[in-house]
């Protein structure tokens, strides 16, 4: 084996930095949780955050964490949860209003450890969250497939939601990307109710909390189209029965006329 030259054995491979080994910026968002794997439109308006996204050079690296409370307008640390998730920013539109519209991808789950500034916008050192991933067994298994069927169940009974989301799911082997990514699919789910996911680290913890919950919405789904579906029907009755009545009015009127020519004709023939 040829020998290495004096320049190759100097050089050693970058160790890539760890998140907490550096300040991240930090962005707050409102009635929003970003989870790893995830695309996320984000609409920015705030001057802070604003600023924050136009100070990002080629390291589009930032920390998403969502308000405890998405009323107030200028958070402070306190404001915020602990747990976030460390982002990349891929694009970003600037929308006449002067806000931006921010698509950023969720990398993982992390830990706010300390804040290193806070003016004009929030920095940050964070902590990975390590997940407690269950070994396989036939339990696991079944309760993912229990929680992949009830999604399914709940977008093919939904108006609005797609398809496509039933399809994406179907093709998601891990447990815990399945599960974030119906956390983040399903409106109905509570910002608390989705930071509450997030911030749970054991994945068969997670399966059990999803599974809870879309038997619960699945439930009120059915229950809802069902109410939907008697007052159509009443609906439809009432409309049926009001043209019944007005085709008979017309009958009526039709043959009252026909009627009262009869008896004007009998009466000039009599004169006659």
């Amino acid at each position: 084996m040829p020998e290495k030259s004096r320049s190759e054995r100097n050089i050693q491979p970058k160790e890539p930095k760890e998140p907490e080994d550096r300040s991240l910026p930090i962005l707050p968002v409102r009635d929003t949780v970003l989870f790893p794997h995830a695309v996320l439109p984000l609409t920015v308006g705030r001057e802070s955050s604003v600023q924050l996204i136009n100070s990002l050079g080629e390291d589009k690296t930032i920390v998403v964490v969502a308000q405890r409370e998405a009323r107030v307008d200028a958070p402070q640390a306190s404001d915020l949860y602990t747990v976030g998730t460390l982002a990349v920013v891929h694009k970003v539109v600037k929308m006449p209003n002067q806000s931006l519209f921010v698509f950023a991808e969720g990398l993982e789950r992390v830990r706010l450890t300390e804040f290193t500034q806070l003016t004009p916008f929030m920095r940050g050192r964070v902590d990975p969250v390590p997940e407690a991933i269950p070994p396989k067994s036939s339990e696991v298994e079944a309760l993912q497939r229990n929680v992949l069927t009830l999604f399914q169940q709940i977008v093919a009974g939904s108006p609005t939601l797609s398809d496509e989301l039933s399809t994406v799911a179907m093709n998601i082997e891990e447990p815990s990307r399945l599960v974030d990514f119906i956390a983040s699919s399903l409106p109905s789910l509570s910002t608390a109710d989705k930071q509450d996911t997030l911030e749970t680290s054991d994945v068969r913890v997670r399966l059990e909390k999803i599974n809870q919950h879309l038997a619960k919405e699945l439930e009120v789904q059915q229950l809802r189209n069902k109410i939907q579906s008697e007052v159509q029907d009443r609906v439809q009755q009432t409309q049926r029965e009001y043209y019944l009545r007005e085709q008979m009015k017309a009958i009526q009127k039709e043959l009252g006329e026909q009627d009262e020519g009869a008896r004007d004709t009998e009466e000039l023939r009599q004169k006659i």
